[in-house]
């Protein structure tokens, strides 16, 4: 049974009551729908500072979802930033810590084998994990992701290198904790073997799991790429060493599988990652993943994962044209190109004229806006025209807010406000 302190259903609170005041969220001035939809996130917050991947409790068949998974919470969290939270970002990460610090044997033992690790070999750290006791959860699909790994190195860095020190307490055990992290997937060769990518499935070698364990190791690396999104240059380097051949490597075997996300897959969903947040590829790169998902993927209701994606789908026995679409693809998109449309302010950019990606930001925000339910929640997905159980799904709520919140800063800097 889960804690008592898992909502099993969602109800209105309050504020998003009055904030709504009969009104539906489409109808709401701008402003206040970031207030109606960060609240709502709010309400999957655990007092321990995780979010639960959505409400449902699984008693209508199905896996539950009101449990923690590793990458949710890093996702879900990052709305925190963008409404200047940081306090709640940082507890949030903060707890990831802790996970990682009481299964950081697995580290340790999965570094020792230098093989591929399977879906629940003893040594691989399961990517969900129960809100309250804080222990594993077995399943039969894979747990073997290394985006989880790069995700959390990236921005622990990039929270250091912003002057927020998230690993201020322990400071010791946790950059111990790191150097695991990275002998780790170092010798379970990041770059070259397979793991189960972001969507739990495979295993295959995955571009957006290359990419994001590459921008990690790149965070503490002192090549200078990153250099640009700070204003004072931290050297966390000397926390946790990072060899050049390692980056060398990653950037090697990143530009192996790209333009495609794995073997069985020319395009993928997940490989905006590799733009927002990370953006670990070239101009180029970024142009032609864009331009694959938006000639491929996008639907009506949101962005399918993939080409044939079974999960949710409509006709499996029929699969191509039957995929769910997911709302936070249109909310991704508006990230992607809300920056892509701020970089292109600068001269010689790839991006011009920045104001037809400010065109398309705006654009994929208005449908994502018309896929959220009356009262602002984002579902998980929808399979022919209906949402799925997962209302709202953290992340996608959470990548709302970080579009909604980009649009306001890029109309700033194109001087629209």
């Amino acid at each position: 049974m889960i804690s008592t302190d898992v909502k099993p259903e969602r109800s209105l609170s309050s504020q998003v009551k009055e904030a709504l005041r009969g009104r539906t969220f489409m109808e709401l001035p701008d402003d206040e729908k970031l207030l109606v939809a960060y609240k709502h996130l709010e309400g999957m917050r655990q007092l321990n500072g995780g979010y639960v991947a959505s409400d449902y409790s699984g008693d209508k068949g199905g896996d539950r979802y009101n449990v923690f998974w590793l990458r949710d919470i890093m996702y879900a969290t990052y709305a925190n930033e963008y409404v200047g939270s940081y306090d709640r970002l940082i507890e949030s990460y903060r707890l990831i810590i802790r996970i990682f610090q009481k299964y950081r044997h697995k580290l340790s033992s999965g570094a020792r084998k230098r093989h591929y690790l399977g879906s629940c070999a003893d040594q691989v750290i399961h990517a969900r994990i129960h809100p309250v006791t804080l222990e594993e959860i077995t399943s039969e699909w894979g747990h073997h992701q290394l985006d989880i790994f790069g995700l959390f190195l990236y921005k622990t860095g990039d929270l250091i290198k912003k002057g927020y020190n998230v690993i201020s307490t322990d400071q010791v055990e946790t950059q111990i904790l790191l150097r695991d992290m990275v002998l780790y997937l170092t010798t379970v060769r990041w770059h070259t073997d397979p793991d189960f990518g972001m969507w739990e499935e495979g295993p295959e070698v995955h571009s957006s799991s290359i990419g994001a364990v590459l921008a990690g190791l790149t965070m503490w690396h002192d090549d200078g790429y990153y250099h640009y999104k700070y204003k004072s240059q931290i050297p966390i380097h000397h926390y946790l060493p990072v060899p050049q051949e390692f980056i060398e490597a990653g950037r090697a075997a990143l530009d192996r599988v790209l333009p495609s996300e794995s073997n069985s897959r020319p395009f993928d969903l997940s490989q905006l990652s590799l733009i927002w947040p990370y953006y670990i590829v070239t101009d180029s790169q970024a142009l032609h993943i864009i331009a694959n998902i938006e000639r491929h993927l996008v639907r009506k209701m949101g962005v399918i994962r993939y080409p044939g994606d079974l999960y949710y789908n409509a006709d499996r026995s029929s699969p191509l044209g039957n995929e769910a679409e997911w709302p936070l693809g249109f909310a991704w998109l508006s990230i992607v190109f809300s920056q892509l449309a701020i970089k292109g302010l600068k001269a010689g950019s790839a991006f011009q004229p920045p104001v037809d990606y400010m065109h398309k930001a705006e654009l994929y925000l208005r449908k994502a806006e018309s896929v959220m339910t009356d009262d602002g929640l984002m579902p998980e997905l929808y399979t022919d025209g209906v949402p799925n159980y997962n209302v709202p799904l953290a992340w996608a709520q959470s990548f709302y807010i970080v579009a909604r919140q980009n649009i306001f800063r890029a109309r700033e800097k194109f001087k629209l406000v």
